[in-house]
């Protein structure tokens, strides 16, 4: 048996040395990368980073790229590949998206379950080989695998013997033992072999696909190859130094955090930080696409053959590059020169902060200095670190990004939706770096001592912010609010409605107490009210979406009052139809009307006036009307009662008489009635056109 299991071995082993695509690990496929190694990276804020690598391979064989199935999408959205030696290419082949079982399954044979080389010999029947047995080599067609069972120690052994068929048609047997070598004749059988053990090798890298790519010019190639694929957002982070002299301007330092959370090592790649948010999206490329179509039954007599399209040739539109591309790109401009001590200095403010320090915090953090480069791309901002960058995968790091003095000023930001009581420790931040500040925490130092933190959002060359960092309990804060009614001082009367307008006057005064001994800049967010008045001589500062900010020097332990006076409009609706004589009399003698509009007020409520009474004479009649059709009622009841007698004879006579007459007066009701409505159908179109024709727009 263990020559049964050493035979195995040597099998499986000549087998996978010919495989094309050999077995490696992680560290071999990182040197095998490294033909085409990551030479540039740029992260971007919205979840994808682009990627180049460049490297120099020989012609006409192929070049091998491992990725996740979760970065074929993007890759295969994104990807360029180009020889800068302006060779051709031979085509870019992947793996496709069927899983281990349903590749394995294509083949007749299954060598995932041999258990040794009688078992493998044994599925391949009538296929042509060569044996090696001892020195002599062998050339047959394998008939079958027979199983012989033999006594060695009283127990009994299977010994497997292989019956093949030699080039001279005989029949020969051998003891598997006895093989030194097998080899497959047939070139499809041994290609399915090679085939059947790469894939039984990816099923240990389930989540891996490979890209291959072939340049087919002669000799060495210059190969670059450039794609999109998901990475972690980089995050900037900041710290700000505010000295204690107001004339000073607060330092600023940037840094940038990025993650290599890939299989493979950045070692001294170009690394550029975008900020901005472009467009991108995750389209299914990589799984083949099916679309039904219609079956169509086609008659019998009808032959139908498929079209070939014509073959074309694709258009070389890519104009010549130089050799060394990267070396090549544009490098933007130059804010701040390297410094080579970004380690030592993190280990110096750390000590600061904790430990205290002779120096200043301040001093030590403006001797770290960021080397990078920028540039605006579009509406895009770039940080290009402007030295190689080496990040181990599965590692992060730290770059900085930002070192300069800013302009800026230490206040008190009062917001009293945000704290009534008191205003929050602040700093006015005017960005004067020339970046883009993308978004990010930022730590606030103050006289060599942590003070708070903030959260800024992304700031533009010369935009100004105020960053809020801690709550100012030496500052108090109370409001009042006041509300005036001034008198009516315009009038309008259009189409039937009649406006007033009056101003209301709305004060609110912020009591500010200052409790600490030093001087304070207090900037107060008032509520911005759309077409409100400001009525203050006092000007305010800033104008936001919804605020308006007004400045008050507040002196050390004192008081001091601001009031802001704002005057917005109320307009009362009055319909004309519901003015009374009464209130007539009141806005002529208020002057909010004019004598012309007075008259006509006048004639509008006199001919409102007989309208009512028209219709008062006309509910008049209708409620004669109802008593009479019910006193009819009545009567025809009583008449059917009635019999034949003299009396009932006279009664009934009496009944008709008085119905009779009924009838005549609802006659004459219906006439009535008529003549009313007819007379208010005049007084009222009479009514609509003076009311149409009342016009007045008065400033009183």
């Amino acid at each position: 048996m263990k020559a049964q299991n050493l035979l195995l071995g040597l099998f499986l082993l000549s087998v996978v040395t010919v495989i094309s695509e050999p077995v490696w690990s992680m560290d071999e496929k990182a040197a095998l990368n490294s033909k085409l190694p990551i030479r540039r990276v740029v992260l971007y804020k919205h979840g994808v980073g682009y990627f180049e690598r460049q490297g120099t391979v020989p012609g006409r064989e192929d070049v091998n790229l491992y990725f996740k199935s979760n970065q074929m999408n993007d890759l295969l959205k994104s990807l360029t590949v180009l020889d800068l030696d302006n060779g051709p290419l031979g085509g870019i082949v992947y793996d496709s998206t069927k899983t281990v079982d349903q590749l394995l399954s294509d083949y007749t044979f299954n060598l995932r379950g041999a258990r040794g080389l009688p078992d493998i010999l044994g599925q391949l029947q009538g296929s042509e080989i060569e044996l090696s047995i001892g020195s002599n080599k062998l050339t047959g067609t394998i008939i079958s695998v027979e199983t012989r069972l033999i006594r060695d120690d009283n127990t009994k052994m299977p010994v497997y013997y292989l019956s093949v068929m030699d080039d001279a048609g005989q029949l020969r047997s051998f003891n598997t033992n006895e093989i030194r070598s097998v080899k497959f004749l047939d070139q499809r059988l041994d290609q399915d072999i090679k085939r059947y053990m790469k894939t039984l090798y990816q099923q240990h890298r389930r989540d891996e696909k490979v890209l291959t790519i072939r340049p087919e010019g002669p000799g060495q190639r210059d190969l670059l190859v450039s794609y999109v694929s998901e990475a972690p957002v980089w995050k900037a982070t900041y710290r700000i130094v505010l000295e204690k002299d107001q004339d000073k301007k607060p330092f600023l330092q940037g840094w940038a955090i990025v993650d290599n959370v890939s299989e493979e090592d950045w070692n001294n790649v170009e690394l550029s930080l975008v900020s901005g948010l472009p467009i991108s999206f995750v389209l299914d490329l990589y799984n083949p696409w099916f679309k039904k179509r219609p079956v169509i039954e086609v008659e019998e007599e009808i032959a139908l053959a498929p079209t070939v399209p014509q073959s074309g040739i694709a258009l070389d539109m890519a104009a010549e590059k130089p050799r060394n591309e990267l070396a090549r790109r544009s490098r933007g401009r130059r804010l701040a020169k390297a410094s080579a001590a970004a380690s030592d200095m993190q280990e110096n403010l750390a000590f600061g902060v904790l430990g205290g320090m002779r120096r200043g915090i301040g001093e030590r953090m403006q001797q770290l200095k960021a080397e990078t480069v920028t540039r605006e791309v579009g509406d895009l901002f770039e940080y290009k670190i402007d030295h190689p960058v080496t990040v181990a995968r599965n590692r992060s790091a730290m770059l900085p990004i930002v070192a300069a003095q800013v302009e800026g000023s230490a206040v008190a930001l009062y917001n009293e939706s945000a704290r009534a009581k008191n205003p929050l420790a602040a700093v006015r931040l005017k960005n004067t770096t020339g970046l883009t500040l993308e978004g990010g925490p930022l730590t606030v130092f103050q006289q060599d001592s942590y003070v708070g933190e903030a959260l800024i959002k992304t700031v533009k060359p010369d935009e100004q912010r105020y960053i809020t960092y801690a709550v100012d309990l030496g500052t108090h804060v109370n409001t009042k609010i006041d509300s005036k009614s001034e008198r009516i001082d315009r009038v309008i009367i259009n189409r039937g409605t009649m406006r007033m307008h009056r101003a209301i006057i709305e004060t609110k005064t912020y009591n500010l107490d200052n409790k600490d001994k030093r001087d304070k800049t207090v900037v107060i967010e008032h509520p911005l009210h759309t077409g409100w008045k400001l009525l203050n001589k006092k000007k305010p500062i800033e104008v936001t979406d919804s605020y308006k900010r007004f400045e008050v020097k507040l002196p050390a332990g004192k008081p001091a009052k601001f009031t802001v006076k704002e005057e917005r409009d109320r307009w009362d609706t009055l319909a004309v139809t519901n003015i009374t004589p009464e209130q007539i009399l009141i806005y002529a003698r208020d002057k909010y009307i004019t004598e012309q509009t007075r008259k006509q007020l006048d004639q509008i409520v006199a001919i409102k006036a007989e309208i009512v009474n028209i219709d008062r004479a006309i509910n008049q009649l209708q409620t004669e009307k109802s008593s009479i059709f019910n006193d009819q009622k009545r009567l025809r009841d009583n008449l059917r009662s009635l019999g034949r007698t003299e009396e009932e004879n006279r009664l009934r006579s009496r009944y008709i008489g008085q119905l009779t007459q009924q009838e005549s007066r609802l006659e004459s009701i219906d006439k009535s009635t008529k003549d009313l409505q007819t007379q208010k159908q005049s007084k009222q179109k009479q009514l609509n056109k003076m009311i149409e024709s009342l016009a007045q727009d008065l400033t009183v």
